[in-house]
């Protein structure tokens, strides 16, 4: 998966999946999933991407970004990637690799298509049978789209569509 070749396209927005080395379920531990949405919180303030949503499986992550300045979704990935990695190598005192090298893209580049990877990724936890309805994942943007008894993650602001 490495030496992909990535295609950009302008004013594009991007579902893109990377997986835990050995696809080792390191994000059942919460505490783990909270310093992940920290992390991509704090990246979508300094390389200006919207966050259209995101799901913290227990081996791998979704998320749909779209990328508004000069940080291409690899760069952002990269960054995204290699902080958590530190970070989670720091508390855990070790050194190694945390995810498996690269990562999936696919291109999205209209509103219907988009919509399609937004019930995709959150119907996802619902499928792996972690949960009966996507409302009660709390590592979703599911419930910053629609309103339910259970309140969205408070550590991301996710850059809604009007759905």
């Amino acid at each position: 998966m490495g030496n992909i070749k990535r295609y950009y396209i302008d004013n594009a927005a991007y579902f893109l999946t990377t997986v835990t080395k050995e696809r080792v379920r390191i994000f059942l531990d919460p505490l783990y999933c909270k310093i992940l949405l920290v992390t991509i919180e704090y990246y979508k303030l300094i390389l200006d991407y919207k966050l259209y949503g995101f799901c913290i499986m227990p081996d791998h992550l979704h998320i749909i970004i779209h990328p508004e300045g000069k940080y291409t979704f690899s760069y952002i990935m990269r960054m995204i990637k290699g902080t958590f990695s530190r970070k989670l190598n720091k508390i855990n005192n070790r050194e190694g690799n945390i995810w498996q090298k690269g990562f999936y893209d696919e291109c999205i580049c209209d509103t219907i298509e988009l919509i399609k990877k937004l019930e995709y990724m959150h119907n996802n936890p619902v499928k792996a049978n972690y949960v009966t309805s996507a409302e009660e994942y709390l590592y979703s943007s599911y419930n910053h789209y629609f309103k339910t008894e259970f309140t969205p993650n408070p550590i991301v602001e996710i850059d809604k569509l009007a759905l």
